[in-house]
């Protein structure tokens, strides 16, 4: 090679090279912009979310899950904290002895945990309404809040009607009806959600 060949090869060499530095600040930007738009999208936005349905209602997602309201109860809202406190306390000293409620509230709450997230999302596959984990610790947090108020109205009712007669009914009764409550509100949750969504 002569000088000139070595030149035009050089000249070559240092084109090519600013071309891939070129392509490579191109690429790293385009990286950088799929970074920034993952970030974004990872950010938890919870947006106010309205839900209408007969026995489950979720008012904000750092609110109380209400199981085993009708529509009628919903207008009433204000007074249900006065009156779950005034009822757990006439509970607490008539109707079922504390050890039996702690035994239910043990029982229905690791009920809730094992089988809760599971029933959450055959439910949300057969109703085509996807629920992510977050939205799903948050759903199953508001219900175990409620098994107390639930335990101490099953409790009342079955003494009420005289549907049990032994202790061991009466656990079974109340465990029965709470599971029971718990899988109609989340049906009614998500058919709500898959009719909401079918709407849009």
């Amino acid at each position: 090679m002569n000088g000139n060949e070595w030149t035009n090869y050089f000249y070559d060499l240092h084109q090519h090279m600013k071309e891939q530095d070129k392509k490579i600040k191109k690429l790293e930007s385009r990286l950088n912009q799929v970074e920034q738009i993952a970030q974004e999208k990872n950010k938890n936005t919870i947006e106010k979310i309205e839900y209408n349905f007969d026995q489950l209602k979720i008012e904000r997602l750092d609110g109380t899950l209400h199981i085993g309201l009708t529509p009628s109860d919903l207008a009433n809202i204000d007074d249900l904290g006065i009156n779950q406190a005034n009822q757990a306390n006439q509970g607490d000293q008539v109707g079922v002895e504390q050890p039996i409620k702690q035994t239910l509230l043990t029982d229905l709450s690791r009920y809730l945990s094992k089988e809760g997230p599971t029933l959450i999302q055959h439910l949300a596959e057969q109703y085509r309404n996807p629920v992510d984990k977050g939205f799903q610790s948050i759903m199953l947090q508001d219900i175990e809040k409620q098994l107390p108020h639930r335990i101490a109205f099953y409790e009342q009712e079955a003494r009420k009607n005289n549907k049990v007669v032994s202790e061991d009914q009466l656990t079974a009764y109340i465990t029965e009806q709470i599971k029971q409550e718990i899988y109609q509100s989340l049906v009614s949750y998500m058919q709500g959600n898959e009719q909401k969504g079918e709407d849009q």
